[in-house]
């Protein structure tokens, strides 16, 4: 990643361009940490939307929490426990930040968007024509969000060393 971006502007220029607030904080981070992988990349693609668009957990914060577990999580299965909680902790905070930071974790509450199965069938009937559907001021503050966790991802690995 160039120097000259942060990880912040990374993501937050992804969401803006690409859309996809699970993947384009993932990528900004995985690019910043030297973590790329196109298979975890790809997995992250489903958590778009509250978790495959049904606005559950924000796929923003999913992905800070995959992150996470990426740099700090339990490397085997044997580990048990103590290897869960190692990941879990800065998880954790990440958590309560966005809670915090944006009064849920909820997508459909962050965006008020409602999507069901005929928007998604619509969706990929006619890509061009939702995306420029799109209000603008749901992409900037889904943009917004994706840019912030970004962030405090970054800034809780920088803490946890």
């Amino acid at each position: 990643m160039a120097e000259s971006e942060s990880v912040k502007e990374r993501a937050y220029n992804y969401e803006r361009q690409y859309h996809g607030c699970s993947q384009c904080p993932l990528l900004a981070l995985q690019e910043y940490l030297g973590l790329e992988d196109e298979l975890t990349f790809k997995a992250a693609s489903s958590l778009c939307g509250g978790l495959a668009f049904s606005g559950n957990t924000c796929g923003a914060l999913s992905a800070g929490v995959m992150v996470l577990g990426m740099k700090y999580g339990r490397a085997n299965i044997e580990e048990g426990l103590a290897g869960l909680v190692k990941g879990m902790l800065p998880a954790h905070r990440l958590v309560k930040w966005f809670e915090g930071e944006f009064g849920t974790t909820v997508c459909r509450e962050l965006s008020g968007l409602q999507m069901d199965e005929e928007i998604l069938k619509a969706m990929a009937a006619a890509p061009e024509a939702m995306e420029a559907a799109l209000p603008a001021e749901l992409i900037e503050k889904c943009s917004q969000i994706v840019g912030k966790t970004a962030e405090k991802v970054a800034e809780l690995i920088s803490e946890e060393g």
